[in-house]
C-alpha cells in the first residue's frame, strides 16, 4: 500500500486542528504521515499539538506565509507517494483518504483527486464539490449551499481548493506559486497539472466536513482579483488571451463598479500596478510553462463555464445581464480556441 503524507496549515486554529489531526489518524487506511506547517501562531497551538501528538512533524514558519507557501514547506519534507494538503478547519470522514487514493492507484491519467466538502454543522449541505471556473478566471465552488446530491460517479473538475496529488505530479509541476499569497493559488496549481496532461477528478465518496466561514471583505476581493489576472497572464496561450480579451474588459469594468460601491476601488487600481511590476516574473514563468505544457488550451478550457457566478454575490445585473452576455460570447469563441 502506497504511503500518504498529509500536510496541514495551521494559523491560530488551536480550537479545531486537533479534530482535523484525529480524523486523519482515524482513517481506515494505514501509512499516513502528518506534517503541520505553522504560520506563526500566537495561540499556543504548536505546543498544544506537540504535547497531544508528540510523533507529528511540526514546521514553524515564524510568520504567516499564506497557504501555498506553508504547504510548500511541508511538501519539501514529505515522503509519501501521495500528498494531501489541508486547512486545519477540516474533519475527514474515516474513508476519505482511502477513496481519494483508490482513484489515483487505479487510473494513471488522474494526477489529483478532490473530495466532497460538506458544512460541518449542516452535513447535508455542500460547501464544495469541485469548482466551476468561468473562462475569465473567476472561480466558484460547485453546488455551494445546495443539498448534497448523494451518490455520484467521479467527475472531472478544474480544482477544488483541497486535493491529493501523486508524487510524480508534484515532482513534475512543482508546488504552489509563492507570488500568490492568498486566493487562486489552488486554481493555478491545478491548471499546471492539467497543462502537464493529467486530469483532476472529484471523488464524491471522499467526504470532508468544513468549519466554513464566508469572508467577503475588501481584502479578499483585492487579492482574488489580482491573482486571477496573474494566473491568466501566466498560464493562457496568447491566442486564447486575445479571444477572451473583450470579455475580460467587460468583467474589469464590472469590477470597477463593484469596487467603487464597496469602497475598494483604490485597491483595485493598486492591483494593476502590482501586476505590472510582476510582469517580468510572469513572463519568465510563461517561458517555463512551454516545457511543461502537454495539452493545448482547447483541452484546458473544455470544462470552463460561459455563465458566471460569484461567491456571496446575488445581484440581478450579474444574473440577468453580465452572465448571459459572457455566456453568449463564450459560445461564439470557444470553438476558435
Amino acid at each position: 500500500m502506497k504511503k500518504v503524507t498529509a500536510i496541514i496549515v495551521n494559523w491560530n486554529d488551536k480550537n479545531v486542528i486537533v479534530e482535523c489531526i484525529q480524523s486523519i489518524l482515524d482513517q481506515n487506511r494505514n501509512k499516513i504521515d502528518i506534517i503541520i506547517s505553522d504560520n506563526g501562531s500566537k495561540d499556543d497551538s504548536v505546543e498544544f499539538i506537540r504535547k497531544r501528538f508528540p510523533s507529528i512533524k511540526i514546521i514553524e514558519n515564524g510568520k504567516n506565509l499564506g497557504f501555498g507557501s506553508a504547504i510548500n514547506r511541508g511538501l519539501g519534507l514529505a515522503k509519501g507517494d501521495y500528498l494531501l494538503f489541508l486547512n486545519s478547519d477540516l474533519k475527514l470522514h474515516s474513508k476519505c483518504v482511502g477513496e481519494l487514493a483508490k482513484v489515483l492507484e487505479s487510473d494513471s491519467n488522474v494526477g489529483g483527486t478532490i473530495p466532497k466538502i460538506l458544512h460541518i454543522d449542516q452535513q447535508n449541505t455542500i460547501n464544495s464539490l469541485g469548482v466551476l471556473i468561468n473562462y475569465t478566471g473567476i472561480a466558484y465552488p460547485n453546488l455551494l449551499g445546495q443539498k448534497d446530491p448523494g451518490y455520484q460517479e467521479p467527475f472531472e473538475s478544474a480544482c477544488g481548493g483541497i486535493f491529493m496529488l501523486k508524487r510524480e505530479v508534484y515532482e513534475t509541476v512543482g508546488g504552489f506559486d509563492e507570488d500568490l499569497f492568498l486566493y487562486h493559488e489552488d486554481h493555478d496549481l491545478s491548471w499546471r497539472i492539467r497543462l502537464a496532461g493529467w486530469h483532476l477528478k472529484v471523488i464524491p465518496q471522499a467526504v470532508m466536513y468544513h468549519h466554513y466561514k464566508f469572508n467577503k471583505g475588501i481584502l479578499k476581493y483585492y487579492s482574488s482579483e489580482k491573482n486571477r489576472l496573474h494566473i491568466l497572464l501566466k498560464n493562457m496561450e496568447v491566442k486564447t488571451l486575445a479571444l477572451i480579451c473583450p470579455a475580460l474588459i467587460i468583467v474589469e469594468f464590472s469590477q470597477w463598479f463593484h469596487a467603487a460601491i464597496n469602497k475598494w476601488f483604490l485597491l483595485k487600481m493598486k492591483s494593476y500596478f502590482e501586476i505590472l511590476i510582476l510582469l517580468p516574473s510572469i513572463l519568465t514563468k510563461r517561458k517555463k510553462q512551454k516545457y511543461l505544457r502537454k495539452v493545448p488550451d482547447k483541452e484546458i478550457t473544455r470544462i470552463y463555464q460561459g455563465t458566471l457566478a460569484v461567491s456571496g454575490m446575488d445581484n440581478p445585473l450579474l444574473t440577468n445581464l453580465l452572465s448571459p452576455a459572457l455566456n453568449t460570447y463564450w459560445k461564439i469563441i470557444r470553438h476558435l480556441i
